[in-house]
């Protein structure tokens, strides 16, 4: 029996990877949900024959104030939350409810379950029974791939662009294409899971508490990875975040927006390999490692432990080096698709990371990218001051003085030629440094003449 979905949602957020977070959020509950990146576009939203039964208002848009659509909104008779990463404290969190009528108000950043419980009860909508999240059955060893990274429960996506496409099984690996790169990929032992990836969530196509599907959330040509870990940092979400770019697979693992894990489907990034590379695992060994794992049921990871070759605390510090380098490899995707998914990993010998993406992502830039992709990125004349509601606090990111010296000077007034000639670091660093903090959301490029979103004053 098909069930209609539980409610319409109208999310008027601007930044827009957050924006999808939250619809993919709302669409996991079993709700319909539509983002409104501007004022605008939510008013016309707004327009004849539209029904929403609640939305969420971003006090700070780039065209018009928030307060205006809670207007408009209160004038149609919906029910709305507000939120901010400027406008903080008691006083406009009782001018947000008192004065312009949301039903509450949350400074981001904020917990996104505790948002969505918001959104639903403002909406009168009874929230879908919760089921216990999912532990996936242990898979027999002879299915376990000698591998501390792919642990995702989910079915290999084919080298197609049709994500609509018969996904592969395990037992299909000799049929999966190679990777562009020429290294074989390797399948992910998905093969408990329904299909994971839909071109648009269907809320009303599965019974409330089942198991969520994956939502093609967009295209990585229109973000970039930074900017989605952001996202699931400013709403302390948990879940998974999917890369893909053609037959090459990446799954990031969240706890309240900090990356736990990340998983591949490519051989030359499995964690024996990584120790080989890293030279903590003699070439010779490898083999040796990987039988004793398929033996006895193992990972790579408690394979090497038992055999002597690394204690807790090196294999812990090599498996945040392999995820930062998981990740670091996506920095440069700029084609694929990204999607969500509320899962989240249950294997009881999943060793738990805690990697805070703002440090991840000025070191992974820092790493991956040359000085002539930076000069183009960052040309002479252009100019950075900082935004009005990052998502990260200047206090949280690991800057040194330069750094933080070289992030002062970009106030806005002075061109990057100018930081250039201002600060101590080599030409290489700094631009790295102001890159990363450009993806961070922490500096923008100042707009040619000023938008209402920078007029801050003290009233929403």
């Amino acid at each position: 029996m098909v069930c209609a979905p539980m409610a319409r949602l109208l999310i008027v957020e601007d930044n827009h990877e957050l924006a999808s977070l939250i619809v993919a959020a709302a669409q996991s509950r079993g709700h319909e949900a539509r983002a409104a990146y501007t004022g605008e576009a939510a008013l016309e939203a707004l327009g004849p024959g539209s029904k929403w039964d609640v939305a969420l208002v971003d006090l700070l848009l780039p065209d018009i104030r928030g307060s205006e659509v809670l207007s408009a909104l209160r004038a149609h008779g919906i029910p709305a939350i507000a939120v901010s990463g400027v406008y903080k404290g008691d006083r406009f969190a009782q001018e947000a409810v008192q004065v312009h009528g949301a039903r509450a108000f949350f400074a981001k950043p904020f917990e996104l379950n505790a948002v969505m419980d918001s959104l639903e009860e403002a909406g009168g909508i009874a929230p879908a029974p919760r089921a216990p999240p999912p532990v996936p059955e242990a898979a027999p060893p002879d299915e376990l791939l000698d591998d501390e990274d792919l642990i995702v429960l989910e079915e290999v996506v084919p080298d197609s662009g049709d994500t609509s496409a018969p996904l592969h099984s395990v037992e299909e690996t000799e049929a999966l294409p190679v990777p562009d790169d020429g290294h074989h990929a390797l399948p992910l032992p998905f093969q408990r899971r329904e299909k994971v990836w839909s071109n648009a969530a269907s809320p009303s196509a599965a019974p409330r508490g089942s198991l969520p599907e994956w939502t093609l959330a967009g295209e990585l040509k229109d973000t970039s990875v930074a900017r989605l870990l952001n996202a699931y940092y400013e709403a302390r979400h948990h879940g998974e975040l999917k890369l893909k770019q053609g037959s090459v697979l990446k799954v990031v693992y969240f706890e309240s927006g900090r990356i736990v894990y990340a998983a591949s489907n490519l051989a030359q990034e499995r964690f024996g390999r990584f120790c080989v590379r890293r030279g903590v695992l003699p070439e010779s060994r490898l083999v040796e490692v990987a039988a004793y794992a398929k033996e006895h049921g193992l990972r790579t990871g408690e394979a090497m432990l038992r055999l002597g070759l690394m204690d807790a605390a090196r294999r812990r510090q090599l498996l945040e080096e392999q995820v930062k380098e998981i990740l670091w490899s996506t920095f440069t995707w700029t084609e694929g698709q990204y999607g969500f998914s509320a899962m989240r990993p249950q294997r009881a010998d999943l060793v738990k990371l805690s990697v805070f993406p703002g440090d991840l992502v000025l070191e992974g830039v820092e790493k991956t990218e040359t000085l002539v992709a930076l000069r183009q990125r960052m040309p002479p004349s252009r100019r950075l001051f900082p935004t009005a509601d990052p998502p990260y606090g200047l206090h949280e990111l690991k800057l040194q003085g330069p750094q933080a010296l070289l992030l002062a000077y970009a106030d806005g007034s002075k061109t990057v030629e100018d930081l250039l000639a201002l600060t101590d670091l080599s030409e290489r660093q700094a631009l790295a440094t102001l890159r990363g903090l450009e993806l961070l959301g922490v500096l923008e490029e100042r707009p040619e003449a000023p938008s209402r979103r920078h007029r801050i004053t003290f009233g929403l």
